[in-house]
Formats: structure tokens, C-alpha cells, sequence
């Protein structure tokens, strides 16, 4: 299928473009993680206690929102849950809120008495004053559990970066590693600035998926660094520049039509997935555009660049250069 046909576009002499639009991304990212005072962590990381509670029709924000005040509970996150239709509503207090409203109280914070923080929203949720109450669920999540939460996924992260360091390295050169893991790093940075400027959550169904747009964004550059292994053989009077340009160019095509289809199935789990989801969908839907953006934009031209600073570049136009024949006496 050609919907492209041979795109001749010179990648290499924007980089400089594509350097400054992910700089300003991850600028504005860490702005508005300071502004929050860090990212927002659902219930699987953060200490605290959730309840979804569900309505006999559709609830006021603002009257939950009462009920949950009149408690003590001020900084709880209050919001519509799943599809409107389902008439459900989240309600998440941190360990801080329960602490502080159980000192106001007289009494000493204990992990029962996140147990208690949730019978207390739900007994007078029970009263009618935001509606029928029909069912709930809660979550509690301890202190020991969400930060052992965190370091495994920390540890996760990590290791797959430094595992496909390793295979890349392996199996092209140390170069073509180091320009994949930059690419996947910058993936990964971009991708979080985007869900603090989103206002979205980190849950472990978001692990997941930034562990897949790891493995999305390294498969896309192995692509484009296999085509320039080739080229690189076949055109041999091409400098890298060049070499790079024609090899982003040539796997263009194939590019755009797989994560064309990515974005297609990622983007209607986004539309119609519901509230569960919706975190996990917006990591995956930014995660093709970012991960397909940085194996042109970022991870070539950083192999291009490593190679320009070790005089890799000059040393290869030199070895390609015809020599010319020996002149005879």
C-alpha cells in the first residue's frame, strides 16, 4: 500500500527544530510537576483510601463534594467515574487527610483507621443528602505496599532501559545503543510531562503502559537502524548524514501505516474504554506519536551526532573515498 510514495525530506537539517519542540515539552512538564508539588499518584502508590459509590441517577459533584467536606475531608479528589450512565462517582483521601481528621478527633492514626475513613464517606453518602446510594467499592492501600509499589516499578523501568541497552549494542554497535536508549528515555520524559500537563494519574495500569511504549518506541528505531546498517553498505560514497535521511525516508512509509493502526486501536480504547482506562489508553495513544516522533527525530541524530564528536563521520568518508589508481612509472 503506497499513500506516501519516495519521500525525499532532508530529517537531519530539522533536528535542531525537534531538539527545541521536546526540550519546551519537557520544560513545561517539570514546571507543572513543581506546581502540583510532584505527580499525581492513584491509590496503588499513593497511602490513602478510594471509594466509588454509585447512584440511583446521575450525582452533583458539588453535593458529594459537601457530604465528603462536612467530614473533614477538604483535599479529597472528587470526581466522575466510567461512563456517565453509571452514575458513579470517585472519592480519594489521601493518608494525610485521614491522619490529620483523626488527630482533629482526639484519636491516633492507625492503619484501621483508613478502614474507618471509608465507612465514615460511605455512611453519610447513605444519608440521601447526594442521592440514593446503590453500591460502592473501596481500595486501601498502606504505607509498606505503596512505596514497594513504586520501587518495583522504578526497578522495572530500569532494567528493561538497560536490557534493550544491551541488546542494541549487541546487535548493531555501543553507538546505536546509547542513541535508542536516549530516544527511549526522551519517550518516557516527554510521555510523564504529558500526563502531569493532562492532569492524569500513575497507577500501575499506567506502568503498563509506558512499559509498552518502550518496547513500541525501541522496536520503531531498530527499524530505521537496521535500513542504515544496510545502506550504509550498499551506498558507500554517502556520508551518515545522508545514509540516515535515506533510511528514514525509505522505512517512512511502513512506519506511518503501523502506527497508523496502533493509533487506531489505541485511540478508540481511549474513546470508549472508560474511566478505568482511561490513564492507561493516554499514555499509549502518546506514547505512538512520541515513540514514532523521537526514532526519527531524536534517536538517529544522536548516533549522528555521537559519531560527528568521535570524528566517526570523517574517519568513514575517508575510508569510503575511491582511491584513486597508482600512477606508473
Amino acid at each position: 500500500m503506497d499513500i506516501l510514495g519516495d519521500t525525499r525530506i532532508d530529517w537531519i537539517k530539522y533536528r535542531w527544530w525537534f531538539a527545541g519542540i521536546s526540550l519546551a515539552l519537557l520544560v513545561a512538564g517539570v514546571f507543572d510537576v513543581i506546581r502540583k508539588d510532584g505527580l499525581r499518584y492513584g491509590i496503588d502508590f499513593s497511602e490513602g483510601t478510594m471509594v466509588v459509590a454509585k447512584f440511583a441517577e446521575t450525582p452533583e459533584i458539588d453535593e458529594v463534594r459537601a457530604v465528603v467536606n462536612d467530614l473533614g475531608y477538604g483535599s479529597a479528589v472528587i470526581q466522575s467515574y466510567d461512563r456517565p450512565e453509571m452514575n458513579q462517582v470517585m472519592i480519594r483521601v489521601e493518608k494525610a487527610a485521614e491522619d490529620e481528621t483523626a488527630g482533629a478527633a482526639g484519636q491516633q492514626p492507625t492503619e484501621a483507621g483508613i478502614d474507618e475513613t471509608a465507612n465514615r464517606i460511605l455512611a453519610a453518602l447513605r444519608g440521601g443528602a447526594a442521592g440514593e446510594l446503590v453500591s460502592s467499592s473501596t481500595e486501601i492501600v498502606g504505607p509498606v505496599v505503596g512505596e514497594e509499589l513504586r520501587r518495583r516499578a522504578r526497578n522495572a523501568t530500569l532494567m528493561a532501559l538497560f536490557a534493550m541497552l544491551i541488546y542494541i549494542g549487541f546487535r548493531f554497535e555501543p553507538v546505536y545503543g546509547v542513541g535508542a536508549t536516549v530516544a527511549v528515555i526522551h519517550d518516557v520524559l516527554v510521555t510523564l510531562a504529558l500526563v502531569s500537563l493532562f492532569n492524569y494519574e500513575i497507577s500501575l495500569n499506567v506502568i503498563a503502559a509506558f512499559m509498552t511504549l518502550v518496547g513500541y518506541s525501541v522496536n520503531d528505531t531498530i527499524v530505521i537502524f537496521d535500513r542504515v546498517r544496510e545502506n550504509r553498505h550498499i551506498h558507500r560514497r554517502l556520508d551518515l548524514g545522508a545514509i540516515v535521511n535515506l533510511s528514514i525516508n525509505q522505512t517512512l512509509r511502513r512506519t506511518v501505516l503501523t502506527s497508523g493502526l496502533t493509533l487506531l486501536a489505541v485511540g478508540a480504547l481511549l474513546t470508549w474504554g472508560g474511566e478505568v482506562l482511561r490513564a492507561f489508553s493516554f499514555v499509549l495513544v502518546a506514547g505512538v506519536f512520541v515513540g514514532t516522533y523521537s526514532s526519527i527525530a531524536i534517536a538517529s541524530p544522536i548516533v549522528l551526532w555521537w559519531r560527528s564528536v568521535r570524528g566517526g563521520t570523517a574517519a568513514t568518508a575517508e575510508q569510503q573515498r575511491p582511491q584513486a589508481p597508482p600512477v606508473r612509472a
